[in-house]
């Protein structure tokens, strides 16, 4: 897939997620198959402005590339001289934030709220495309809500703007994340435009992934929810489209190394406190569905310290090996 100047490897993409996509969370995504790399959405206004917590989002390692910043603002000016601060701090890519669903992002008039105002929305775009020489893309929803599926219309908006590439989440604002996604929408925006178009939104398998783009001729896939605790199913998606065998799940085993190199991922970035803190979260989601895990999960909410977590598995995979034996 060429975007501009920036060409993609494979078919499946990894979402921006807030608080979760990080450089270290992006870097094992990459490592695990993902062809692309999304930050989680930062803010225009926090990076012109030199927020030191907002310009630390713009951290990024060498290996994650290609790798796409995610930003969100309503005011073109503003908007502009981000993208061109990302641009200049080595992204590959740049992606606007027209879905998110968060109260205290739509009060700001950011996110899902831009698809309410198509004059402005094409004002970011332009404002966007014009500032860089690298490929901006989008990722919106279907509309507000029920009354206004406007998908159709800013997805040729932005295709005439210059924006190389479309997301959809076909989902309103007001549906959050409940009931199933729409996926004919994907189908109806993929024939409306020219440029490539991403389909994402309830791709928890690589069954899934095959099903949707039978269904909506879409040109890539991108997932989010269902990496959480299990980047390897960014590999076994990326082998099916290519069709390849779905290498399956690792083991325990793996599965526990790829969490212990997250966490010293994480811990080279913030530092062992917060590193430790924030795989709490993300240890909840590596042991899910694991048997016999009530130990480990009354256990993993005390943990300080790097050695806790070693720990931690070393005594689960010991306790695994003797029900086994």
């Amino acid at each position: 897939m060429k975007l501009r100047n920036l060409t993609l490897e494979g078919r499946v993409l990894s979402a921006p997620l807030a608080g979760i996509s990080s450089s270290a969370y992006r870097l094992l995504a990459r490592r695990h198959g993902a062809a692309l790399v999304v930050s989680e959405m930062i803010s225009a206004e926090g990076l012109i402005r030199g927020s030191r917590k907002t310009v630390a989002m713009l951290r990024l390692r060498e290996p994650e590339r290609p790798v796409s910043i995610q930003l969100f603002g309503c005011r073109p000016d503003v908007l502009s001289e981000a993208c061109r601060i990302v641009e200049a701090n080595g992204a590959d890519m740049i992606d606007l934030n027209f879905g998110c669903p968060a109260r205290k992002i739509v009060n700001k008039c950011g996110g899902a709220a831009l698809l309410k105002d198509v004059g402005l929305a094409a004002s970011l775009f332009q404002a966007a495309v014009n500032s860089v020489s690298i490929p901006v893309s989008v990722k919106f929803r279907s509309g507000w809500d029920s009354e206004s599926n406007n998908y159709i219309e800013i997805g040729k908006l932005a295709e005439d703007s210059g924006i190389s590439m479309l997301t959809l989440h076909p989902r309103t604002r007001a549906c959050g994340f409940r009931g199933k996604s729409d996926w004919q929408k994907i189908h109806d925006l993929k024939e409306a435009v020219k440029i490539p178009v991403v389909g994402n939104g309830d791709i928890w398998t690589p069954e899934d992934a095959i099903e949707m783009m039978k269904q909506t001729d879409c040109d890539l896939v991108m997932i989010g929810r269902a990496a959480l605790g299990a980047p390897w199913i960014f590999r076994r998606v990326d082998s099916v489209l290519r069709g390849l065998p779905d290498p399956g799940d690792p083991t325990f085993r793996e599965k526990s190394d790829v969490c212990l190199e997250f966490a010293r991922l994480l811990i080279e970035d913030v530092g062992e406190r917060t590193g430790v803190l924030q795989m709490r979260k993300h240890l909840a989601w590596f042991t899910s569905g694991w048997e016999d895990i009530g130990r480990f999960r009354s256990m993993m909410f005390s943990i300080t310290q790097y050695s806790d977590i070693t720990d931690l598995f070393d005594e689960y995979l010991g306790s695994r090996q003797k029900q086994i034996a």
